[in-house]
């Protein structure tokens, strides 16, 4: 079979490249000839806040990329349709998760009518307010034959904000584990360092965390935050909050995009993985510690708590209208109290082998 992805591919760097370049391994690894049609650029550097949009992978060998489009110059698309429909796909999935890339994938999706087109819902709309989001959405989606929601919350959602013969499309996926990741047999855990992992955002709530750091020092002076990831705007923002409550010698700081062969390492030094984020659909963050055995706490969103079983494989905690520094606290001190993280990551690693790259990669098709 011939598969196509449609949607940021390597070497744009981020969650969703990172999915579909899984996702195309294991459908080459089945023996399907599989090409990426990914973006020249991605963002105009003008409305960028990170750094960088690029990175380094690992590609599978055999797979085919063809960054041809730009999502913000129409005038690209022509061209790039026209590779897509010389290649002659049997599918193509599209990447849809913003509207910012809505108006690109409505011009190919319609055009595309003798392939089976499916979309793969990683967000229905954005986590920051967005113009006409419900709109944009819907002139892409009724062009898809399939919609394939990762998570129970975006299918909610779908039925929520969209029109039945929309919603009847869909169907119920999930997010596979990443299990790429090279373990460090010399690298020792640290039994009170907590970890705060990837791009961050406002929604995300690292702000939450930090200020609960306080509480959490109170009972236990030796507990550590280490927050890795680029922050989208100023690092200023949460490093004066640091500097503010007095917890600079308890909090380690990347503030920088981390390449896949340093990931391991951040999650093997901690012993429980924060999620306080004020909204979410689902969350790579997850998968990755899952595949690594390290328990998440995570505010009690329907699309978190899909993978956490409150207190087997981590905990939740309240998160309307929105996680408290005290609850947090609380939640981390408990976790401390009960010396829970050799259960907790076991059950992690058996939960790890239900979402597997290769059940999704056969559902889609």
């Amino acid at each position: 079979m011939k598969i196509a992805f449609l949607g940021p591919a390597p070497p744009i760097r981020g969650g969703i490249s990172a999915f579909a370049t899984e996702l195309a391994k294991r459908y080459l690894e089945a023996g399907h000839e599989v090409k990426m049609f990914g973006f020249k650029k991605q963002y105009p550097a003008l409305i960028f806040p990170g750094k960088s949009q690029t990175a380094s992978f690992e590609l599978p060998e055999g797979l085919q990329i063809d960054n041809c489009f730009i999502p913000y110059r129409p005038d690209s698309w022509p061209k790039g349709l026209k590779a897509i429909r010389e290649f002659k796909p049997d599918i193509l999935f599209i990447s849809y998760f913003i509207p910012f890339f809505a108006p690109l994938y409505f011009f190919v999706a319609r055009a595309m009518k003798q392939t089976k087109v499916s979309m793969i819902l990683h967000n229905l709309v954005p986590h920051e307010s967005w113009p006409a989001a419900k709109l944009l959405a819907r002139s892409v989606l009724k062009h898809a034959d399939c919609i394939v929601c990762l998570s129970e919350a975006t299918r909610s959602e779908l039925k929520r904000l969209m029109p039945n013969n929309i919603y009847l499309k869909s169907k119920l996926g999930f997010h596979p584990v990443y299990d790429q990741y090279q373990m460090h047999d010399e690298i020792p855990r640290e039994p009170r360092t907590l970890l705060f992992f990837g791009l961050i955002k406002k929604y995300k709530g690292l702000d939450i965390l930090i200020s609960a750091m306080p509480k959490v020092l109170e009972k236990y002076e030796d507990a550590r935050l280490l927050i890795v990831g680029e922050v989208y705007g100023s690092d200023g923002l949460y490093q004066n909050l640091i500097d503010e409550l007095g917890i600079q010698n308890n909090v380690e700081s990347h503030f920088r995009y981390v390449e896949d062969d340093e990931v391991a390492v951040f999650f093997q030094r901690s012993s429980l993985c924060v999620l306080p984020y004020r909204t979410a659909s689902q969350s790579g963050v997850i998968a990755m510690a899952m595949a690594l055995g390290v328990p998440v706490l995570a505010s009690r969103f329907e699309g978190l708590a899909q993978y956490i079983q409150d207190g087997v494989n981590g905990l939740l905690v309240n998160a309307e209208p929105e996680p408290t520094p005290e609850d947090l606290a609380l939640k981390i001190i408990e976790f401390f109290d009960t010396q829970a993280f050799a259960s907790m990551s076991q059950a992690q690693l058996e939960k790890a082998g239900q979402f597997t790259w290769e059940a999704l990669a056969e559902m889609l098709l």
